[in-house]
């Protein structure tokens, strides 16, 4: 709605601009008109109060955007963007330009003065990176008549782009290492027919993390949970990827599959320990709880997510405990899959190395040892991963090799033993050349 057309609809409902408890001259026939003074005021006051939303929302129409929301700037290099205003404003108003980290980021201008005869709508403004980091450009208006939370760029700076290349290709490798680390197992249960050796604790706290990391990565693709999630981050991203979907979800079915191969093949005596269930019973008393808590709208989905993802995190933690404390009972690590071990250790070590690599190239060590979550996360697993390889090479090698010796010459013979049984039938046409 524009001023012009505020100010027409505010004469055409009969207001002038005179003093109040003077009489009104009416506009059809011009003629002085007798009213009370208490009616002629809150007329009036009714009259001006709608001028001045009017005239409020009208300015508040008009807003201020960059070309772009997100950037990659090398340090020592510049650029230009623009700042395009979408509509004309009522009156004299001042943008100031501003960054978090001066040291960062600066910009060839601070301040643009905008009034209401301005010819044009674009404005360029330069960016200069002096160091590696991450930045945000802002633009406020004073006085904050014109909606300027759109304008901002978040800003990524760089020491090299071959790095920032280097990093993504060993995100994808890592990827693919953890997402066909799930099959090793499956192929040496299969190939056993038994899956003693498999500890079942550990795939049950498996099956309940990753069912929780899908529940967090596909809910933040919600658009009403996305919408909160923006909502409390308005210059952010949604933390979540394609990716990030595709491999929980994947992990999901693999170790459901895993689950069958347990209630199929041989497994001996073993089950699922009361200490493990009793872990589990108390995650699932934790998320009814939350659920309440979301039903009875004293917090959203959003936090409910949240409080999963904490839950996966302590279950990193602790599920690799149970199969290590097995192997050193059995003093074996048969049944337990070294492959997948090579692929945890291999993905684990990659995802350490890019958090080095992406530390150096935006000079964000804090993301390193700042976020001591996710770095400790990563670096238990490898832990774990020594120790698995350490058990299997080292330990308890010998007992291994002799398993494995053992379970070939099972296998000679069953294949002699059917041979017995099950005579090959002799060829008639040979027996009478003889």
């Amino acid at each position: 709605m524009r001023i012009k057309d505020t100010v027409g609809g505010a004469f055409f409902l009969g207001l002038q601009l005179r003093p109040i408890g003077f009489p009104v001259v009416s506009h059809f026939n011009l003629q002085p008109m007798a009213v009370r003074p208490e009616n002629f005021t809150m007329r009036n006051l009714v009259r001006v109060a709608f001028l001045l939303v009017a005239c409020s929302v009208s300015q508040i129409c008009a807003s201020f955007s960059f070309n772009t929301k997100d950037l990659v700037l090398l340090v020592n290099d510049s650029t230009t963007l623009t700042l395009t205003l979408t509509d004309n404003v009522l009156r004299n108003t001042t943008l100031i330009l501003s960054t978090n980290h001066k040291d960062l980021l600066t910009t060839n201008v601070t301040k643009i003065e905008v009034t209401n005869s301005t010819g044009t709508n674009v404005w360029p403004v330069e960016l200069f990176g002096h160091d590696a980091g991450h930045d945000l450009l802002k633009v406020d208006a004073f006085p904050p008549s014109i909606k300027c939370s759109d304008a901002f760029v978040r800003v990524t700076l760089q020491h090299s782009n071959e790095l920032a290349l280097f990093s993504v290709i060993v995100g994808w490798v890592y990827f693919v290492a953890w997402s066909i680390s799930f099959y090793p197992q499956m192929y040496e249960n299969w190939r056993r027919k038994s899956v003693v050796g498999l500890n079942f604790d550990f795939i049950a706290l498996n099956l309940v993390g990753f069912i929780l990391y899908s529940m967090f990565n596909v809910g933040l693709w919600i658009p009403e949970i996305e919408k909160d999630y923006i909502s409390r981050n308005p210059r952010g991203l949604n933390p979540v990827q394609l990716n990030d979907i595709f491999f929980s979800i994947h992990a999901v079915f693999a170790t459901l599959i895993t689950v069958i191969q347990c209630y199929c093949y041989e497994k001996g005596d073993q089950q699922v320990s009361r200490t493990a269930k009793s872990i589990m019973s108390f995650y699932g008393l934790i998320i009814a709880v939350l659920l309440v808590l979301v039903y009875l709208q004293k917090i959203v989905w959003l936090d409910f997510l949240y409080y999963c993802s904490y839950i996966k995190l302590t279950i990193t933690l602790i599920k690799y405990i149970p199969q290590a404390v097995m192997n050193y009972k059995r003093k074996s690590t048969i049944g337990w899959s070294i492959g997948n071990i090579f692929l945890d250790f291999t993905g684990g070590i990659l995802s350490i190395l890019q958090m080095i690599i992406n530390a150096y190239n935006y000079n964000d060590w804090a993301s390193v040892f700042g976020d001591p979550t996710k770095f400790g996360l990563g670096l238990l697993s490898v832990i774990f991963d020594i120790l698995f390889f350490l058990q299997h090479y080292v330990f308890y090698s010998g007992v291994n090799y002799a398993e494995f010796e053992n379970y070939n010459e099972v296998e000679v013979e069953d294949e002699v033993t059917n041979s017995e049984e099950h005579p090959k039938p002799t060829d008639k046409s040979d027996d009478q050349i003889c």
